[in-house]
């Protein structure tokens, strides 16, 4: 028996597993053919409903379309608009899921031809209607045969997918069917099997006995759950209405539960809701009551402000009240420093809740200004709310509150309602404020009317009185008629006598005014005459300069020391000529008004310097003392320096000439924004008489021809007349035999400079300070023992530093660090030493520090830098001091901070690398001349130097900050204003605050302007016969550039310079002037140069000679001549092409302002002015014929 139930076992479950797997292959095979056909079927809707959308979305077009047609209502267009949008997407969708399908993409093609024809209709209507235009039936008919088209291809395409739709959903119907009949045969068989061989196995005892245990278990569960039911009945019958059933296990009782915890949620929220009432309630009647009585609206808003946060329980908070266009701060509750007083409307988070009457809410805030301070410590605000405060509809203020936590609905409806509470108690205070104002303008009113009416009766009774005393004074009348008829007789002859009278003023006027014009009249000619005589006499003087100057050179070495003292002599008188020529013209402008202020902000002491510096030599010849003093609170002054520096120098002239013994001092204080100028001689003094006349033009104290001094009386004259354009006023204090003080007040900062930043000259002031040259202080006094060092192991091709330490053990880490990165070490502890070993040696960069024995690093640095052989060599200035700008400044290439990491060698001999690499050198030349710059650009080029060549002062700042420059050459022909500007440009920008700077000028400067340049520039050079060389010598000296000993480069070098210095020789001049002195006199000079000479004295004889000889190169021509002037010849050469290219140089004088501008307006290529400066005419010359 135990056999045969083991057979049977073993027989069911292998049936079992046979017809398990049969039918799990069979189920899986059904199911995949299921699931394609119901891909399929998907797919086949996704055409239908594809289809439909294109069909809408057309006739939404249509639609549209016809609306706007028929109403001209824009609304229309908005579903056409969105029809005309959605159709291309909607036809490439289409036309991918039909791709599979060659029928349907072939009627795809179609429908998109007729769509577009059909959408192109609709366009072509909608265009003419908004035109104006009226719509044809035609159109609409042509329109309609196309959309009955489209209907009809979309039918028949959804056709063909509904077709298509019906076997795909017939095929997955059929394939569904034999997969359930299939799983089911299969599993009922199983079941059958399994069942029948489980019955044989299984006893009936057993399953009775896991019957009982089922019983047990659920018997057990029940309890529980009727337990927990309970237990929460108990805690909703005491009131706690939170707690709820959580057990999910509870069976038939699980429906008990759900409407147990439903029965607990609605008695909370219903209690809730009622204690959220009751404290909002309570809430609004305190605020109410509190806000009851006669109180102002500040009242109203401390108070408001304090409840709501106390009740509330905010953190801070503010209360703004509209009053006249603004929202005023009236309550604040914590953070108060950081509350604005007031906002417009619209103004901020505050002024817009304003302008919009909405509540706005903002959380999580997380700005560090939200916060509140206490003396424990910070919080951090969490919510902020401002709520608007209305009163029928109309916005009085706004409320801002701020907590640490969030505000709840509850919060919200509380603070709204509130906010109209205290809107009303705001609207009832303005009320009886106005009441009150008006019931005092009330009483006032009706105490003035019974003041009046007081007076009133005063005045009638005086009026009966008047009366009649006028009915008395009417006699007096007819009497004093009678009288009058007689006076009237009187003045009617009196009236003829002041007509007569009249007409002599006006006749006299007539001629006045005759005499104003006349006087007009006369200064025009004044001027022209000045200008005229300047013009005429500079041109002597012209050729007096030239020659004299020529002479006293001797070039020829055939004078004697007299002849050459005696030329010398002559020049000087030239000199004292032209500036008592430019003292005439200076007076003849301020007459005319036409003397230009240039008003910047200086230093006192910078001015006094430049005096100090001219007048020191002439006292010390005179032995006199010269003193200068400066009060403290004397520091600067706003006004046009170069005419205060003439002022100064006139009187102090005049001071040191008239004092033969004593001193001469000029002091400077400051007081009521007035700066005074006190210029006192021990001299011969003036007489009180004299004391005026000394003021007027060619006036002096003594105008006897037998006068001791000498002068035009002219300096104080000018000076008077300046002290005026300056604002200000010229007083003398003097006494015959004691001596004089000229006391000239200007104010501080005079108005016209307004445009000056005083802030930006300041900042200047403060940055020359600080970089002012170091004190030679830092010389240290143990000399320590020298440092073994690489000196004895230099082969001919080592790279070589030398170290300037005195530092023993740092100088020895440096020197290992060397070695390492391939560099032999010389180590000098001593700052004498520095300068033969680097002779010596010749190292390729210098490590220096500062404080050192014998000779300290700002001595080794001069040194170094004044040497030619040792100038390039790179210094990099290592210091514990803070000196890095006067490091740079001094012409070291890097400054480096002591004590520093043993990793930053490595940087360090970085820098030194590619300060020695970088090759070649690139500089920026920035003038407006292009003759000029390439002239320059082309010397430069010779000793292996890059340049970059800009013409405006946008370009040149471009070109910094693009471009790696080592150096800027600006040249200073353009107007200061520009120079200024570019070279304030240069040092704002970031790493251009120490590029090295060369300023190329002209002009011949003052010392007040080479001050203010040099706060810029690092170096100024005037431009002379041999400026270039000075040029190159400054580059050289910023850029560290090595000399060349390679003699035949040098010789290479030479030769192409040659050309440069040679370029005027054998050239040919035209010299067109109608004095042959002058002619005469640059002939002579330019003679010397190898140069030829044609020579014409007028300008249409200049035409005839330049048409005659095409070889002239350059031509020099005078301005002021008969017959054509220079303006008119030039014009002329100008309008022939081939002279368009040629130089010509203005020759002129400057007495007449904008001489400069006329000339290269009427096509001047340069401008020189008389007398000839020969340094600056060779300049020129070689400049312009540099091309050639």
């Amino acid at each position: 028996m135990n056999s045969n139930f083991l057979k049977n076992l073993q027989l069911s479950l292998s049936l079992s597993f046979i017809l398990l797997i049969a039918s799990s292959a069979a189920a899986l095979l059904s199911i995949k053919g299921l699931v394609e056909n119901q891909d399929l079927v998907g797919h086949t809707e996704k055409v239908l409903r594809s289809l439909e959308n294109v069909m809408s979305s057309l006739k939404d077009a249509e639609n549209g379309q016809r609306g706007y047609v028929i109403t001209s209502d824009q609304r229309f267009l908005a579903p056409y608009l969105k029809s005309k949008t959605e159709l291309p997407d909607l036809l490439a969708s289409l036309k991918e899921i039909t791709s599979d399908n060659p029928i349907q993409e072939k009627n795809w093609i179609e429908l998109n031809t007729i769509i577009n024809s059909r959408t192109g209709i609709l366009d072509r209507n909608l265009d003419r209607k908004l035109k104006n235009q009226s719509v044809s039936l035609q159109d609409m008919l042509n329109g309609q045969l196309e959309m009955d088209k489209c209907k009809f291809l979309i039918d028949n395409m959804t056709q063909i997918e509904e077709t298509l739709f019906k076997s795909r959903s017939q095929e997955a119907k059929q394939s569904a069917t034999y997969t359930s009949i299939l799983i089911f045969v299969f599993t009922i068989i199983s079941l059958l099997s399994a069942l029948i061989f489980y019955r044989k196995i299984r006893s009936d005892f057993k399953m009775r006995e896991e019957l009982k245990n089922e019983l047990l278990t659920k018997d057990y569960e029940t309890s529980e759950s009727i337990l927990a039911i309970e237990d929460i009945a108990i805690k909703i019958a005491k009131g706690n209405y939170s707690d709820r059933i959580k057990r999910d296990d509870l069976g038939i009782l699980s429906k008990i539960s759900v409407s147990l915890n439903l029965m607990a949620e609605s008695l909370e929220t219903s209690f809730n809701k009622i204690n959220d009432d009751e404290w909002m309630q309570k809430g609004l009647a305190i605020i109410n009551d509190k806000l009851v009585g006669n109180k102002n609206i500040k009242e109203i808003a401390g108070e408001s402000l304090n409840y709501l946060i106390e009740y509330g329980q905010c953190n801070n908070g503010a209360i703004y009240i509209y009053n006249e266009g603004k929202l005023e701060l009236k309550a604040s509750y914590g953070k108060e420093e950081y509350m604005k007083n007031s906002f417009d409307e619209g103004e901020g988070i505050i002024g817009q809740v304003f302008t919009s009457k909405k509540l706005k809410l903002i959380e999580n805030l997380t700005e560090e200004n939200y916060g509140l301070s206490f003396s424990g410590g910070k919080i951090k605000l969490d919510s902020l709310l401002i709520i608007p405060i209305t009163y029928e509809k109309n916005t009085v203020g706004v409320i801002e509150l701020g907590s640490t936590s969030k505000f709840n609905e509850i919060d919200l409806s509380f603070h709204d309602c509130a906010s109209t509470t205290i809107g009303a108690a705001i609207i009832s205070a303005s009320f009886r404020k106005h009441n009150q104002n008006l019931l005092e303008q009330t009483q006032a009113q009706t105490e003035e009317l019974q003041s009046q009416h007081t007076e009133l009766e005063a005045l009638n009774f005086e009026l009966e009185v008047q009366t009649q005393k006028l009915q008395a004074s009417e006699e007096e009348l007819k009497v004093q008629q009678e009288e009058l008829m007689e006076s009237n007789q009187e003045l009617e002859e009196r009236s003829k006598l002041l007509e007569e009278k009249n007409q002599l003023i006006i006749d006299r006027n007539i001629v006045i005014q005759e005499k104003a014009e006349e006087l007009a009249l006369s200064t025009k000619y004044k001027s022209e005459f000045l200008a005229n005589m300047s013009h005429e006499l500079r041109t002597p003087l012209n050729s007096i300069l030239l020659l004299s100057r020529l002479t006293a050179e001797n070039l020829e070495g055939n004078l004697n020391e007299d002849q050459i003292e005696s030329a010398k002599v002559i020049q000087s008188s030239g000199n004292g000529l032209l500036a008592l020529i430019d003292e005439i013209l200076d007076l003849s402008k301020i007459e005319a008004g036409k003397m230009d202020m240039h008003y910047e902000v200086a230093a006192l002491k910078t001015v006094v310097d430049e005096l100090s510096g001219m007048f020191n030599p002439i006292v010390n010849q005179k032995n006199i003392s010269l003193v200068f003093t400066i009060d403290e609170h004397a520091d600067t002054i706003g006004t046009d320096i170069t005419r205060l520096g003439q002022i100064l120098k006139n009187l102090l002239s005049n001071a040191i000439k008239f004092t033969s013994e004593g001193k001469v001092s000029l002091h400077i204080s400051e007081k009521d924004n007035q700066i005074s100028f006190n210029v006192t001689d021990t001299g011969i003094g003036i007489s009180k008489d004299k004391q005026k006349l000394i003021f007027e033009a060619f006036q002096q104290e003594d105008g006897s021809t037998r006068r001791k001094f000498g002068g035009t009386g002219l300096g104080l004259s000018i000076s008077r007349e300046l002290v005026k354009l300056l604002g200000g006023f010229i007083t003398l204090e003097s006494e015959p035999g004691k001596g004089s003080t000229f006391i000239v007040t200007l104010p501080k900062f005079t108005t016209q400079q307004a445009t000056i930043l005083v802030e930006d000259n300041n900042k200047i002031e403060e940055q020359k300070e600080a970089i002012s040259p170091p004190d030679y202080s830092n010389i240290v006094t143990t000399i320590p023992a020298d440092v073994a060092d690489d000196r004895l192991n230099i082969s001919p091709n080592d790279k070589v530093i030398l170290i300037v330490e005195d530092d023993i053990f740092f100088a020895k880490t440096l020197i290992t660090y060397a070695n390492k990165e391939n560099y032999k070490a010389i180590v000098v502890v001593r700052g004498d030493l520095a300068l033969p070993a680097a002779l010596e040696y010749k190292p390729s960069a210098i490590l220096l520090d500062i404080q050192l024995p014998v000779m300290d690093g700002w001595m080794v640095m001069d040194a170094l830098k004044a040497n030619t052989k040792t100038r390039h060599i790179p210094v990099h200035i290592m210091s514990s001091l803070q000196a890095k700008k006067e490091s740079l400044l001094k012409g070291a290439v890097d400054f480096i901070d002591k004590p520093f990491a043993f990793e930053q060698l490595g940087s360090i001999f970085t820098k030194i690398e590619n300060a020695l690499n970088k090759d070649p050198k690139k500089v920026l030349i920035v003038e407006e001349n292009p003759q000029h710059a390439t002239a320059l650009s082309y010397y430069l080029s010779n000793f292996n130097i890059s340049t970059e060549i800009k013409n405006s002062v946008a370009d040149s700042a471009k070109a910094l900050q693009e471009q790696d420059v080592d150096c800027v050459i600006l040249d200073m022909g353009i107007s200061d204003s520009k120079t200024f500007e570019t070279l304030e440009i240069i040092r704002k920008n970031k790493g251009l605050e120490n590029l090295p700077i060369i300023v190329f000028t002209g002009k011949n400067i003052s010392k007040i302007e080479e001050q203010k340049i040099k706060k810029y520039a690092d170096t100024i050079v005037v431009k002379t016969a041999n400026t270039y060389q000075r040029i190159l010598d400054e580059v050289g000296l910023f850029l560290h550039l090595v000399s060349e000993d390679s003699t035949e480069k040098s010789e290479k070098t030479l030769r192409k310079l040659g050309v440069l210095s040679e370029v005027i020789k054998n050239k040919t001049v035209l010299i067109a002037d109608d004095d042959v002195r002058n002619i005469f006199a640059i002939s002579k000079v330019l003679e010397k140069y190898q140069m030829n000479m044609i020579s014409a004295i007028d300008g249409k004889e200049a035409l005839i000679k330049l048409e005659n000889n095409p070889n002239i190169d350059v031509v020099l021509m005078d301005i002021m001549m008969p017959q054509m002037d220079g303006y008119e010849t030039i014009q002329a050469i100008r309008k022939n092409a081939k002279y368009a290219k040629l130089p010509i140089i203005a020759v002129t004088s400057k007495a007449m302002m904008g001489d400069r501008e006329k000339c290269i307006k009427a096509g001047a290529s340069d401008y020189i002015s008389k007398p000839v400066d020969l340094d600056q005419l060779l300049s020129l010359l070689r400049v312009w014929l540099y091309q050639n």
